[in-house]
């Protein structure tokens, strides 16, 4: 017979799929009481549950990390940042793979512990077939950033856990990963999520726009933003074209602010009224068009 603490939160998790309200048991989203419902029905999770996340192998996360790579090279940078952001309020910061794998993360040394007993630790696997609902495999699935806060969570072992999670998508508008950032211990109030939960949003588009650089190092990229200052050194818009002057890639922000960038590859001329070689003649030779938006 589980405890009090593990019977509540199983009563909490079987009223919010019950209820079928748009704020049922606590708080739950729908968003979150379609997950608890697929946890409990469709993967048959017990939300009882003390025990943490599956943890790979070494070399069974070495293997992940070598396939991703390329991920692994365009984020490093951003993910210190973010710690460096949340780490006084005593988060950790993970990386994962498409398949909710971490694959990296930032913690400060003298928490490593804490975080590892938490299950927040390099190979730890978040899919919700086999954790059920949390920041990582919740955005897995629908793609959308999500602050699963404490009983947010299906599993009593993770109803201590605050979690926000974002996602990150490659050239083609595929998902490659998901930024979390985690923390053991935080406010009981849901509101105080707010702030880290856009720095991780704000943080996943950095990493897509350094893996879109990385990916198109072969082509010109034109980096386009509203004030000239922040151009190059934090563009809005990423656009690639090839030899021909064609558009054959462009990030999510340029997807929503230029029209025919939904049809790729495509003529410059039909997104600038202008020839692709005119467009391109005065940086030819040059790795990158800078750009100020009107």
């Amino acid at each position: 017979m589980p405890y009090v603490p593990q019977t509540r939160h199983i009563e909490r998790v079987r009223s919010a799929i019950e209820a079928r309200t748009s704020r049922a048991g606590d708080g739950a989203s729908p968003r979150l009481v379609s997950s608890y419902r697929r946890s409990l029905e469709q993967y048959h999770l017990d939300p009882g549950a003390t025990v943490g996340p599956r943890i790979l192998t070494t070399p069974e996360l070495r293997d992940v990390r070598q396939r991703e790579e390329p991920v692994l090279r365009a984020s490093g940078q951003c993910l210190s940042q973010l710690h460096e952001m949340v780490r006084e309020a005593d988060y950790c910061v993970m990386l994962t793979d498409a398949a909710g794998v971490t694959i990296d993360y930032r913690v400060d040394p003298d928490r490593r512990n804490a975080f590892k007993r938490a299950g927040l630790y390099p190979g730890s696997c978040w899919s919700e077939r086999e954790e059920g609902t949390c920041g990582i495999a919740t955005v897995l699935l629908d793609r959308e950033p999500i602050t699963v806060h404490k009983f947010d969570h299906f599993r009593a072992a993770f109803t201590t856990l605050t979690c926000s999670a974002s996602p990150i998508f490659g050239l083609s508008g595929e998902l490659i990963g998901v930024l979390d950032a985690s923390a053991v211990r935080s406010p009981d109030e849901r509101e105080s999520q707010r702030l880290v939960n856009h720095i991780v949003r704000q943080s996943a588009v950095l990493i897509e726009n350094s893996y879109f650089l990385h990916a198109t190092t072969h082509r010109w990229v034109m980096l386009a933003h509203r004030n000239r200052h922040y151009v190059e050194s934090q563009p809005e818009i990423l656009i690639a074209f090839d030899e021909r002057g064609r558009a054959v890639a462009a990030n999510r922000r340029a997807k929503e602010c230029v029209p025919g960038l939904e049809r790729l590859p495509c003529d410059a001329s039909e997104l600038f009224n202008t020839r692709a070689l005119r467009l391109l003649d005065a940086r030819m030779g040059s790795d990158f068009i800078s750009l100020r938006l009107p």
